[in-house]
């Protein structure tokens, strides 16, 4: 039979057994309870799950919804297209002002317009305008310059159009002038010095199909520049061809002889 001193230690050690179990049970316990250990057991938990989770099971859902950017400003719908490359800085918000551009044919990488390409119908716009401008211009200048013609052809039933620097429209006149008296006298028009000169050489041009200096007119109707009147004066049929195309407007044509010239 156990000595009473055994049966006591026997006692005190079950308690001591006892004692030390329901504290380490009670410590357990409340470290299930905390947070920290119950974040780090979901935290495993979901590890364990990922790794037999299928890839396609991963892809999260990235849409990015109204209001949901930082500081919560408003961003737009899932919808809107990004551009390829960073917009320069003041040009975020101005999308009329961007174009897309093939690269390498497969993809494309939004860039600023080109200038002049902007606004293409307001361009056309002022093209126009700036025509109709010149054209009621030019307009102008052919009245002024019909005007201008038809009183130039009653100043003599001869006109000589001419430029100052010209040699064949000097040669013309040297012979009109100087070989001929001619009545009433050959007026003489100097376009290099006229308001509407180009505008009279123009329509000259259109008149008698000679856009050229000398232009030698009788009663409105050409009969060449320097070459065909010196032609003419050589073969001794000028004085002829005056009076045939003048008319009764020409009272007389006299050659010079080489004394009296």
């Amino acid at each position: 039979m156990p000595s009473q001193r055994r049966v006591r230690l026997l006692v005190v050690a079950v308690i001591a057994i006892l004692v030390l179990t329901f504290y380490y049970s009670d410590e357990a316990s409340k470290i299930q309870n905390q947070k920290f250990y119950r974040s780090t057991l979901e935290a495993m938990r979901a590890k364990e799950e990922a790794k037999h989770t299928k890839p396609n099971d991963k892809i999260q859902d990235t849409t990015v919804k109204p209001g949901t950017g930082a500081g919560g400003a408003q961003v737009g719908s899932a919808d809107v297209e990004r551009p390829a490359v960073p917009l320069a800085k003041g040009t975020e918000n101005k999308n009329e002002e961007m174009e897309e551009i093939p690269i390498a044919g497969r993809t494309k990488m939004t860039v600023p317009k080109a200038k002049g390409v902007q606004d293409s119908s307001l361009n056309t716009g002022a093209s126009d305008e700036d025509k109709k401008v010149e054209d009621e211009k030019e307009s102008a200048e052919q009245l002024d310059a019909k005007s201008e013609l038809n009183s130039i052809l009653k100043r003599a039933p001869v006109i000589i159009f001419s430029k100052s620097y010209c040699p064949h429209s000097k040669r013309a006149k040297n012979i009109l002038l100087g070989h001929y008296d001619i009545t009433p006298e050959p007026f003489v028009v100097e376009l290099d010095q006229h308001p509407i000169g180009p505008a009279l050489q123009q329509l000259l041009k259109e008149n008698t199909g000679r856009g050229t200096v000398p232009n030698v007119l009788v009663n409105g109707k050409s009969i060449g520049g320097g070459d065909d009147v010196a032609a003419l004066d050589q073969s001794d049929e000028l004085a002829s061809k005056l009076r045939q195309l003048g008319g009764k407007w020409i009272a007389e044509v006299v050659h010079k002889t080489p004394e009296s010239a």
